[in-house]
């Protein structure tokens, strides 16, 4: 398998933590209604403050960024959360959950494990690492928030506006945005193949993190 195709070595080998995200019992759980509608304010509240750490996180990827061309993909990234966090507002909405509710809310340390864990990245990591985590596991974020979206309209009463931060995120990745990730996640293949699986391993584990707590409160009576 040539270098072209690391992402996708990388993500065969990571398929079990892949699979265990994908299939999450979170998702089983509001599919059953399980999940109470005022639980679900633990995931609006926790997304709030990955978001808002994550902004913090780009634009330092944007400072430091060894090419002109991982600056302009981390400008995507940056553009991304900007985006989602006023499609976030939408969700608050239809849970009638205040800017001052939002703000004053404890975050999970579990849930919180993946932002800290690319604040890292962006501290020591290269971009390759950053891109690849990224490569690998916004697609598997993506496929869970189509899933929960389609749940909230279906069981829960949700409109397409207040599925519109979850709808973002189903979308694909740019093809443009994939392409170019991988001509930098390439030229540092050949060194650091070791530290990019190894990034992609983390990233997905702080992922199931997220999913394994968010579950554990949200059944909590």
């Amino acid at each position: 398998m040539g270098k072209s195709n690391i992402s996708e070595r990388i993500k065969s080998n990571l398929s079990n933590t892949i699979d265990t995200i994908l299939n999450h019992q979170y998702l089983d759980a509001l599919e059953k209604n399980a999940i109470t509608k005022e639980k679900l304010e633990i995931f609006v509240c926790e997304q709030f403050h990955i978001i808002t750490n994550d902004r913090r996180n780009f634009a330092f990827m944007i400072s430091k960024a060894a090419t002109d061309l991982a600056g302009k993909l981390f400008i995507d990234c940056l553009d991304a959360e900007l985006n989602a966090l006023g499609n976030l507002t939408f969700m608050a909405d239809e849970l009638a959950i205040d800017k001052r509710k939002i703000e004053n809310y404890e975050p999970l340390a579990g849930c919180q494990a993946y932002t800290n864990y690319l604040t890292r990245l962006a501290v020591y990591g290269s971009d390759a690492e950053i891109l690849t985590t990224l490569l690998i596991d916004l697609p598997v974020w993506g496929a869970n928030c189509r899933k929960m979206s389609f749940i909230l309209k279906n069981k829960y009463g949700f409109s397409e506006k207040s599925c519109k931060f979850l709808d973002k995120f189903a979308c694909p990745l740019p093809e443009k945005f994939v392409n170019k990730s991988k001509e930098l996640i390439d030229i540092a293949i050949l060194e650091h193949e070791t530290s990019l699986h190894t990034a992609a391993r983390l990233i997905l584990d702080y992922e199931l993190c997220f999913w394994d707590t968010i579950y554990k409160y949200s059944i909590i009576n």
